[in-house]
């Protein structure tokens, strides 16, 4: 991982991140994360995704200063109430509202792109260009959707530690188990990475960048206690990276501190 050429897409990780929460919603069968927040994020992102059809096309999506769409956002994005330690029982309803933000997400990452699937852009050798260009010409929306992300895998890494520390070690040894935890702890590492290299991403203001770091120095702890060694080495040394590549102090800081959580120095 490298942060020196500043075009890093962040679509791979959606991809990757997508499988996972899918993943964990088919692992657990019971809910009790607010299902009314469930509810109404995908009547909202239903609605939005009416709004911005053509868009893939057109490169026009509705935006957030827009009166009639800024509801829709702050529904689909509203984690207010995934503040405290969520249980493994509560991952399905937190993964499909992660999966209802991705939809939103990747309407704005698209726009103007000629496809409405992630996967088939990236045949597309244009497509890092395409992708940063969409995150800059968005970066309000775009902003709040990584700070989304963040913030429930956050949650959902937090549940898998709980889950693994209080489980019967024959559960834990089932091969299933295992394949699923090891997807997981990917899926995290990759949707970190890629907020990490999407703030050296051209075009993007400093003030946006250090908006992002709140959520960011959340997970880090949690990520010292759920990467596998050699995963928290490369986390490491991609923050220290993107940090090397950052003129603003501040955000030099924060990544390198950012780097020595993950590292668990």
């Amino acid at each position: 991982m490298a942060c020196a050429t500043r075009t890093r897409p962040v679509f791979g990780a959606m991809l990757a991140c997508t499988a996972v929460v899918l993943l964990l919603a088919a692992a657990v069968a019971q809910a009790r994360v607010d299902p009314a927040r469930l509810s109404a994020a995908q009547s909202a992102a239903a609605r939005f995704m009416q709004l911005a059809k053509g868009s893939e096309t057109t490169g026009q999506v509705p935006r957030q200063s827009d009166p009639a769409v800024r509801p829709l956002l702050d529904m689909v994005f509203d984690t207010s109430d995934v503040t405290g330690p969520v249980s493994f029982q509560e991952l399905t309803p937190l993964s499909q509202r992660m999966v209802t933000g991705a939809q939103i997400g990747t309407v704005y990452m698209l726009a103007g792109t000629g496809t409405t699937d992630l996967a088939g852009l990236a045949a597309d050798p244009q497509a890092d260009a395409k992708v940063n260009r969409n995150v800059v010409r968005f970066a309000p929306e775009m902003g709040r959707f990584l700070d989304f992300e963040l913030v429930v895998q956050n949650a959902i890494v937090e549940a898998v530690l709980v889950h693994l520390a209080s489980a019967k070690p024959a559960d834990l040894a089932r091969p299933n188990f295992q394949s699923g935890l090891a997807s997981i702890r990917q899926g995290s590492l990759r949707t970190v990475a890629s907020v990490i290299e999407t703030l050296t991403v051209d075009g993007l203001s400093d003030e946006w960048r250090r908006s992002r770091l709140p959520a960011l120095a959340g997970i880090a702890p949690r990520l010292a206690r759920f990467l596998e060694p050699g995963q928290r080495a490369s986390l490491e040394q991609l923050a220290m990276a993107c940090a090397d590549a950052m003129a603003d102090p501040s955000l030099k800081r924060s990544l390198q501190a950012f780097a020595r959580t993950v590292a668990g120095s």
